[in-house]
């Protein structure tokens, strides 16, 4: 499906050290083109980490600036916008009067994006630009990439198509800072404190990494452009083919070498940088020197992909459906299918899920369920079982528990817990508000946890004996009645007796039959 016209609309960001607008017109994955962006640098991050909230006074300079950009819009005649929120906005204590006061003064609604959704809109553009714009490199060697926020850190690994690992770590650049008391950062010792710090954080990451044997490395955004010009590199900017800047990991360990330890005040003193711009990026270049130590790249990379580039690009890619976002959404189902590895799932059965759920959802599209839905059966499917690694009793509780405590790349946190609900569900017991991690889900995804959970208890019956004896299925549907039949030549009187028993559920969430029919083998 493509975009009818040439879509214009603005993305605005709230972040810890700036605040951004961008308009854009998209005509299509290729053809982006900036027509205005505007920026203004803040300090929100610094008050947020250290006293967990914002200031009336800073909420009103938020409100200031977005009517400014508001004005901006009108003067280009913009009329379709989003406005994001990450770090600065998500972890505020005051969270809910911040949205409201935004609201209020601006009118518009904020959509505040969790870390890893944040990551993954950087992580999307570049892993584009990387694929079909810079065919340096070779697709059998692993690739990491690297971003920091304020808040947090992520970590990429893909090698040619395939995503190998991906974990998001809070502990960003500010966040590290005020870890630490004025005093402690003032002392000599402070960067070798800090270092041990970041080493212990990052440690229990570095076997696997290394496994990996990653040869690039590529760091993005303001802070990672802004070392690289420190250290004499200047980038060009004026078409994806020059967008990435190569820089000598001999170099950056030289460069990290002759600041005989990395403290705010020497940036400060010899690159007359502002103190909160050194706080930010004194950890951020430990944090590069530290990973470098521990995968040893051959080549280093600064990326020109932004968080507001990232999420603008990616904004008008799912608009239009580009293909190129389910090639994504492959890389998040193969991501989910690793993580059922590491907790031992019976693969071959979690396939059959996968593959039995997905047809259903195609031919409930017509019954109020989105495409996305099926996306997030998916990767249900291959996390149902996970919490056998912990116990076989109760499984579903420790199924619940491992999904909510991994982030999950391309999910937000409210998918997550769509998710998190319907790996609880799906082999007993019904979506109840007595149980509490049900009833605190808003309505939406209280719907959508009874249908995935109908939906993957069908697509279990079908593979009940975890031996695969059907090999495909139809659906059809008559008289509102949904008919499956299940190819087949072996006794399959154990997936019959299953699915009859689910079938009842089905019909109470969709309010139509199904029904079983046996075909011969295909």
């Amino acid at each position: 499906m493509g975009i009818p016209k040439v879509l214009r609309y603005a993305v605005l960001h709230v972040g810890s050290s700036s605040m951004s607008i961008t308009i854009l017109e998209y005509a299509g994955i290729d053809d982006v083109k900036v027509i205005d962006h505007a920026s203004r640098e803040v300090t929100f991050g610094e008050e947020l980490f250290q006293t967990s909230r914002l200031s009336f006074k800073t909420i009103e300079e938020i409100c200031q600036i977005l009517k400014g950009y508001k004005q901006l819009m009108a003067d280009y005649g913009v009329t379709k916008s989003k406005l994001y929120g990450t770090t600065v906005i998500r972890e505020a204590q005051n969270r809910r009067s911040i949205l409201d006061q935004i609201f209020i003064h601006t009118g518009m609604r904020v959509e505040v994006i969790d870390m890893p959704k944040e990551v993954y809109y950087k992580y999307s553009l570049l892993h584009y630009d990387m694929t079909h714009h810079h065919h340096i490199f070779d697709d059998s060697e692993a690739l990491m990439f690297l971003d920091i926020s304020s808040g947090g850190v992520g970590i990429t690994v893909w090698k040619g198509g395939a995503m190998l690992f991906q974990r998001n770590m809070h502990s960003g650049s500010l966040r590290v800072m005020e870890s630490f008391k004025r005093n402690e950062r003032a002392s000599s010792s402070f960067s070798t404190a800090i270092s041990e710090y970041m080493r212990r954080i990052i440690s229990p990451l570095k076997e696997e990494l290394q496994e990996f044997n990653i040869k690039n490395l590529v760091l993005s955004g303001d802070e990672a452009r802004l070392i690289a010009s420190l250290m004499g590199y200047k980038a060009e900017k004026n078409s994806k083919e020059n967008s990435m800047l190569m820089v000598s990991p001999y170099d950056f360990n030289k460069f990290v070498d002759s600041l005989e330890g990395v403290t705010a005040t020497k940036l400060i003193n010899r690159y007359n940088l502002p103190e909160f711009k050194a706080n930010i990026l004194m950890p951020t270049i430990i944090l590069y020197h530290e990973i470098m130590d521990m995968v040893a790249p051959d080549n280093l990379l600064i990326s020109g992909v932004s968080f507001s580039e990232g999420l603008s690009w990616f904004h008008g890619v799912e608009i239009e459906q580009n293909p190129y976002v389910y090639k994504l959404r492959e890389q998040n189902i193969q991501l989910a299918r690793a993580i059922a590895r590491r907790y031992h799932t019976d693969a071959v059965h979690d396939h059959e899920v996968e593959r039995f759920s997905l047809k259903f959802c195609n031919v409930l599209k017509d019954k109020g369920f989105p495409e996305r839905w099926g996306y997030l059966s998916q990767i249900a499917a291959n996390l149902c079982s996970v919490g056998k690694f912990i116990n076989l009793r109760n499984h579903g509780e420790h199924s619940y528990h491992i999904v909510m405590g991994t982030d999950i790349f391309g999910l937000s946190e409210q998918e997550k817990e769509v998710i998190a609900n319907v790996v609880y569900y799906h082999y007993k017991g019904m979506p109840s508000d007595d149980d509490a991690y049900f009833r605190k889900l808003t309505e939406l995804q209280k719907i959508q946890v009874t249908k995935l959970v109908a939906v993957i208890r069908m697509a279990c019956s079908l593979d009940a004996g975890s031996n695969q004896k059907i090999s495909d299925i139809d659906i059809t549907e008559q008289d509102n009645i949904m008919i499956v039949t299940a190819y087949t030549d072996q006794d399959i009187s154990l997936e019959s007796w299953t699915f009859k028993r689910d079938a009842v559920y089905f019909t109470e969430i969709f309010g139509m039959e199904i029904k079983l029919i046996i075909g011969g083998a295909r």
